[in-house]
């Protein structure tokens, strides 16, 4: 669809009832940066725009407006798609309350420097390989790959920007703020920050997008990114490419070696 049909398409069905509310994006304080638009009323139509710096995934924005049964209009990338749809199979939006516009993509820029995003330009062309940037890691030794990966998890801050963006991370109630749950403290040091993020990157497995925003948003520059594509990787490899949440389901064909190297066989 186009640019231009979207939009048309968009504020017909905000216009006639279908939808209560689009959520896209609008540029404000005359800055070339685009941010998230949450339209609610004819007025503020005018606002929407579409253009190569709209990188934000407005799908996670879907949990707290869809609920209730408020019927949402919303501008999707490819890769915001795929978060949409994955929140869908969790049964924390239902589509019947949605009203979703694909949008052309030909890469998102980086507002502060102009420059493509890396994670668009992957996308675009095919022929890269997605995993090379994780087989220079995989070919480290293991005392590289530890000092590499504690130098970069040591940075978290810990604010949970990249838990809150992402659509895959829809838990209602996440497992770190359970008050009864003695699962990770407070503390800002090495094993605790890097134990948060392997334990959010796992728990992601077999689920996340690849839409690169949980890299994009950390303020501290950590490459999350490979980790996550690190785990795609190996999940491929173990069980190929599948429909269903790789770690929610199972066949007696699945690999299992990994037990038989735990068992020391």
């Amino acid at each position: 669809m186009g640019k231009i049909e979207m939009m048309l398409n968009a504020k017909e069905d905000f216009k006639s009832g279908k939808i209560q509310m689009i959520l896209g994006w609008k540029k404000e304080d005359e800055s070339v940066e685009s941010i998230p638009a949450f339209i609610e009323s004819v007025e503020e139509l005018e606002e929407l725009i579409y253009d190569e710096y709209c990188v934000n995934n407005l799908s996670k924005y879907l949990i707290e407006e869809a609920k209730n049964g408020k019927k949402i209009g919303i501008f999707l990338k490819k890769c915001d798609a795929l978060g949409m749809e994955q929140m869908i199979k969790d049964n924390r939006i239902s589509s019947e309350n949605i009203v979703s516009y694909q949008v052309e993509c030909s890469g998102m820029k980086d507002f502060q420097t102009g420059e493509i995003f890396k994670k668009c330009e992957k996308c675009l062309d095919e022929s890269q390989d997605k995993f090379a940037e994780v087989k220079e890691i995989e070919n480290m030794t293991h005392d590289e790959r530890y000092d590499y990966w504690m130098g970069e998890l040591s940075k978290c801050i810990r604010c949970n920007a990249c838990r809150n963006i992402c659509p895959a991370c829809n838990c209602e109630t996440c497992v770190f703020e359970k008050k009864d749950e003695d699962i990770l403290g407070k503390a800002n040091n090495e094993s605790e920050t890097g134990f948060y993020q392997i334990i959010r990157a796992y728990h992601v497995a077999g689920r996340c997008s690849d839409c690169g925003e949980c890299e994009r948003i950390c303020p501290v520059g950590i490459p999350l990114g490979k980790i996550n594509k690190k785990i795609i990787k190996d999940i491929e490899e173990l069980y190929g490419k599948e429909d269903d949440d790789t770690l929610s389901s199972f066949n007696l064909e699945d690999d299992d070696t990994f037990t038989e190297k735990k068992g020391g066989k």
